[in-house]
């Protein structure tokens, strides 16, 4: 098997009879409105035997991803291979770059590609469509975890189920969010959240190549640039934020004695059967310690296509509001669950031609629309250009931001996975799956758990979305025990949910270890973590 870097998470995997290329992304207008690019730019590889794999696998709907513009560009006959999620985003969006083949796998379905070669699929809870990717040909088996966060178990799981050995493990070492960059927070506390994110993601990396125990760790999905004037202040999370470049990860890693990280730059290839790594002569005298000359000439040449983009996106010449009360409306009708867990205003700061100060009340027995922002819990502001495509469904709200072109505040400050939620999806098959998932019937099954001296019997299941703590629950210092399914992190001593809008966690403090009892203890990296 050899595996050659696309970019960002993009690989392009071959064995004797079959080639796949995986989140394949090189549209030179970037992704999210043209505020990602890929880091470092591959477009050198964009060549016409690129064009004719024997099929496509995509593991989720994020455009870095689901790349519409090179879909166009290959042979509708080529299929594309998918996660069956229950929201069709991520067919539409293949659907954009022409009508092809699209083959949806359950997840731990096995899917023959072509004689000796096949993929399938682990998931992530309902909330997040995302999923890892496992090829198995020639003898030697990959596991592409792209975006997905996996949980120990799943893990376990899968190297069971690939024979216990992983030739290859590639993962992302960067963030893929909007937090704590677009927030209003002092630049201090700014700056500290995005090394704790930081640490933190790291911290997971290192977890998860300690279980897979792989011959070769592959970091990828290293930072996007930022290229448009606008955004390319973000460039500087590279330094000590949430987007650490692939070489940063690696250097980590080895740090802390994970001696099989190796970078791939766009092109570079591994060979699982020799061991080896062929590098791609175009990165000759390429480095990442010269990134800031890197990006001023990477951004010259993007200039075009960020213009071009913007122009497809005016300012409007009347007023959004009626369209903004249509939409939200409507919003409200889908799912009370979600409106209940919600349960807050929020408001929008739609600044420019056409826009207004609106708020969504969410509180059940309040709903409805309005103007003014007054005693929202979240208060989202933006450009006016840029609310038409999200109200008629052409941009989702959860790309929207991913391009951070957006400022957010909230009292309390309070992560509300269900507002995400709510407007990612917007389709109520999506939100049914989700509803039926966390009120599933869980059972009054308790574990033990040891932080900061003390012992506690706490539920088996979190209380936010029903994920079995024992393998999703992680003990942070303070008496903090916190979910990895959705990081609701809950007070020991008092069960109270101190990171978001949930029920307590039922907790008592008890004398003692508990003989033959499950166990939950702090990691040793556990003071990383956000």
């Amino acid at each position: 098997m050899i595996i050659t870097a696309l970019g960002h998470a993009g690989l392009d995997v071959r064995t004797s009879n079959a080639r796949v290329l995986i989140d394949p992304w090189l549209s030179p207008e970037g992704a999210f409105q043209a505020a990602w690019f890929q880091y470092p730019d591959n477009s050198h590889l964009l060549t016409d035997s690129l064009l004719r794999p024997t099929a496509i696998v995509i593991s989720h709907e994020h455009l870095d991803h689901v790349d519409p513009w090179f879909l166009s560009h290959v042979p509708r006959d080529i299929p594309a291979i998918i996660p069956r999620y229950p929201a069709p985003a991520l067919r539409q969006k293949i659907e954009l770059g022409g009508r092809r083949p699209i083959v949806e796998v359950e997840q731990w379905q096995l899917v023959e590609i072509a004689p000796g070669m096949s993929v399938f699929f682990v998931s992530e809870p309902p909330m997040n469509h995302d999923s890892a990717i496992m090829i198995q040909g020639d003898d030697a088996v990959l596991l592409d975890m792209n975006d997905a966060r996996l949980f120990p178990v799943q893990l376990r799981e899968i190297r069971q189920k690939l024979g216990g050995h992983i030739d290859a493990f590639a993962f992302q070492g960067a963030g893929a969010s909007w937090y704590p960059m677009c927030y209003a927070y002092p630049a201090g506390k700014r700056a500290e959240l995005s090394k704790r994110k930081r640490l933190a993601k790291l911290a997971y990396c290192r977890k998860c190549i300690q279980i897979v125990e792989p011959t070769v760790a592959l970091p990828f999905a290293g930072p996007p640039a930022f290229l448009d004037p606008e955004l390319f202040q973000f460039n500087s999370e590279m330094d000590d934020g949430i987007f650490p470049d692939q070489q940063q990860v690696a250097d980590w890693l080895r740090g802390k004695g994970v001696e099989q990280s190796l970078v791939l730059l766009p092109g570079d290839a591994w060979d699982t059967r020799m061991r080896e790594k062929r590098g791609d002569p175009h990165w000759r005298g390429f480095s990442f310690d010269s990134r800031g000359d890197y990006l001023a000439e990477y951004r010259s040449r993007r200039a075009t296509q960020i213009d071009t983009v913007r122009k497809r996106h005016p300012h409007p010449t009347t007023s959004l509001r009626p369209a903004f009360v249509r939409y939200f409306t409507d919003l409200l009708d889908m799912s009370p669950y979600f409106n209940a867990r919600i349960a807050m205003r929020v408001g929008f700061e739609v600044t420019g031609p056409g826009g207004g100060t609106w708020h969504v009340d969410f509180r059940p027995g309040r709903e409805g629309v309005g103007d003014g922002i007054e005693e929202c819990g979240y208060i989202y502001r933006f450009e006016s250009r840029w609310l038409p495509p999200l109200l008629n469904g052409t941009v989702p709200w959860e790309d929207f931001f991913l391009s951070l072109r957006f400022s957010a505040r909230r009292d309390p400050d309070r992560y509300n996975d269900h507002l995400l939620g709510l407007l990612k999806f917007a389709e109520p098959a999506a939100l049914a799956e989700v509803e039926a998932f966390e009120t599933a019937a869980r059972g009054d099954e308790r574990i033990t758990v040891h932080s900061e001296g003390q012992v506690y019997s706490v539920s088996r299941y979190c209380p936010h979305a029903g994920n079995d703590l024992l393998h999703t629950g992680e003990v942070l210092p303070g008496g903090i025990l916190r979910c990895l399914a959705h990081h609701y992190e809950f007070d020991l001593e008092t069960g109270r949910c101190i990171s978001g809008n949930c029920e307590p966690l039922q907790t008592s403090r008890v004398t003692g270890a508990l003989e033959g009892a499950d166990r939950q203890e702090a990691e040793p990296e556990a003071d990383m973590a956000s």
